[in-house]
């Protein structure tokens, strides 16, 4: 992206982590400093980097963004993310874009391209794309109108509307065309997933979740891992794992009182498992957080 973007992003950053703008659901964000793998969910959006280059480790596979590359995730996925280079002198600098998914659909309708052929099979719920030069216009244009509130307001619509035309009119413009229509087999996937969100604390089986989504057991397992590089009960446990740290984090409350209120009717089960994820304890998890200083925090 364009230098005098980057040195927007760098006055209008001015702590580590997340800085929330008056466009909903846009948030810019800056790290001094390398980081290695840590695990975290990340929601349906997109991700671009204006300086420097983010590593999201997903199934084997790693996605590299940088000034040339976005991230898309089109639903809510674990990621291992790393930041390999960071100064305070060239920060990592960048944004994060929510994506309304109504809203794509209704862009469809207005392209007359909602009824467009479209793959059958589930997309991959996480991919790369090239930035190409009207798309980082109308980004530019979205991020510099979100620090105004009335700029935001006037502006933003439309600016958010060019930045998903370009997205559609774009290499991988199918993925995103197919979550909005909620068409071939990742409508089901999305079912799934939506219903792990909302009932994580729940027994499961994939046997009951496959009959709910009007899915095989078998065509269930293997296109939620084609979308999420997990199988549902790994996707369900990761899932259980984040929540138990947020609650232990911003809630107080103690392993087994986490574990309980996720789901896990073992504490050493719980216990293997969150330190396999985050690579500590929960006892040693929340007293690093709580020794960190505030914006030291933030997740990007």
């Amino acid at each position: 992206m364009a230098t005098d973007f980057v040195e927007f992003l760098n006055a209008h950053t001015p702590v580590e982590g997340l800085t929330e703008t008056h466009w909903p659901g846009l948030t810019l964000f800056r790290r001094s400093e390398p980081s290695a793998r840590s695990s975290m969910i990340y929601s349906s959006s997109i991700c671009f980097v204006a300086q420097g280059a983010k590593w999201a480790h997903v199934g084997g596979v790693t996605y590299r963004y940088d000034p040339m590359n976005y991230l898309v995730v089109s639903l809510p996925l674990p990621v291992e993310v790393e930041i390999p280079e960071a100064t305070p002198e060239k920060p990592l600098l960048g944004l994060v874009l929510q994506v309304d998914v109504a809203e794509v659909g209704q862009l469809l309708l207005e392209m007359e391209e909602a009824d467009a052929q479209i793959g059958r099979h589930a997309q991959p719920g996480i991919y790369v794309s090239p930035i190409h030069p009207e798309l980082a216009d109308a980004i530019t244009r979205l991020t510099k109108a979100s620090i105004d509130r009335t700029r935001a307001r006037v502006l933003g619509p439309g600016a958010m509307r060019e930045v998903l035309f370009h997205m559609l009119r774009g290499d991988q413009g199918e993925q995103l065309r197919q979550l909005a229509l909620n068409a071939g087999a990742g409508r089901g996937v999305a079912r799934a997933v939506r219903h792990l969100q909302d009932h994580f604390d729940q027994p499961t089986d994939v046997e009951s979740l496959a009959r709910m989504v009007g899915m095989s057991t078998s065509t269930l397992h293997r296109s939620f891992k084609d979308v999420t590089a997990l199988t549902p009960i790994q996707y369900l446990k990761t899932i259980r794992l984040h929540r138990a740290r947020v609650l232990m984090l911003s809630a107080g409350l103690s392993a087994g009182e986490a574990a309980f209120r996720v789901g896990y009717q073992s504490q050493s089960q719980f216990g293997r498992e969150f330190k396999r994820l985050f690579g500590a304890t929960p006892t040693q998890v929340v007293r690093e957080m709580q020794a960190s200083p505030p914006e030291a925090r933030a997740g990007s």
